[in-house]
């Protein structure tokens, strides 16, 4: 026969039964928790998906109906049960920094209010910044322009990959590169097309001596879709595509330089 237990014994085997069931239950609403937790980041991500779908869908409607039409109007688009806010912005009208004249960049910063001889001086150094060499060109900077600035780099000679490496140029302050960089565009080809170009930029080639033709051809234009995507419980969803239209060398009528989360990107 087992000897009865002392009072404390119970005692303190009541406090272990005790801490063990509060340690199952903190137990239990943890992993509750994170089920819940889990169970919530799924539905997020679904949600996630279903609004890109829903935008890339919009973009991919509206390119083909740009190829159909060659002109639509932004607005709202339903998709589903869900609606669609579509912008389009013609990149065409901008200049490229990685192929516009220096003449051309001079007349632009001017027009934005940048002095005489310091707009000379930032359009010589953006040229000299995608072109490859070690001699800087008049009033242009190569690494020893650089170097005597207290800069621990210099242009690379190659074109640039992102408008905000226009900020690196030397003589670029930020409140010139803000100005600046609504009318630029790295996805262009040729100079500005002037049926689609802003009041400053047909200022700056008129200033530049380049010709404003009125009646521009159209045939290849470069052209910036935003889809924003609103579905019900679900955050707001942004894609931009980027699209060339007019010829492709694979022979289609169009061809997507960018599709992106609505990032600015390379623009």
């Amino acid at each position: 026969m087992m000897p009865a237990a002392r009072p404390g014994e119970r005692g303190f085997a009541l406090v272990v039964v005790l801490w063990t069931l509060a340690l199952l239950a903190l137990l239990a609403s943890v992993l509750l928790a994170d089920a819940r937790t889990e169970e919530k980041l799924t539905a997020n991500r679904q949600a996630d998906a279903v609004g890109l779908a829903v935008a890339d869908a919009a973009i991919s409607a509206t390119m083909l109906d740009l190829l159909r039409a060659g002109n639509v109007p932004a607005g709202a688009r339903r998709v589903g049960s869900a609606m669609v806010s579509v912008s389009l912005e013609n990149l065409s009208g901008r200049m490229n920094p990685n192929i516009v004249s220096v003449v051309m960049l001079n007349a632009l910063l001017q027009r934005l209010g940048v002095p005489q001889q310091a707009a000379e001086s930032l359009a010589a150094a953006i040229v000299d910044w995608r072109s490859p060499g070690l001699s800087p060109s008049k009033h242009g900077a190569k690494a020893a322009e650089y170097r005597a600035a207290g800069l621990p780099y210099g242009p690379p000679g190659r074109p640039f990959e992102h408008l905000d490496e226009l900020g690196a140029v030397l003589g670029m302050t930020a409140d010139v590169l803000a100005a600046l960089t609504p009318h630029l565009t790295l996805w262009s080809t040729t100079d500005p097309d002037p049926a689609f170009a802003d009041a400053l930029v047909l200022d700056a080639m008129r200033l530049a001596g380049v010709p404003v033709v009125a009646a521009a051809s159209t045939e290849a234009q470069v052209i910036a879709i935003t889809a924003a995507a609103t579905l019900s419980d679900a955050p707001l969803v942004t894609r931009r595509a980027v699209v060339r239209f007019g010829y492709s060398p694979d022979g289609r009528g169009w061809r997507v330089l960018a599709w992106d989360d609505g990032e600015p990107g390379p623009r």
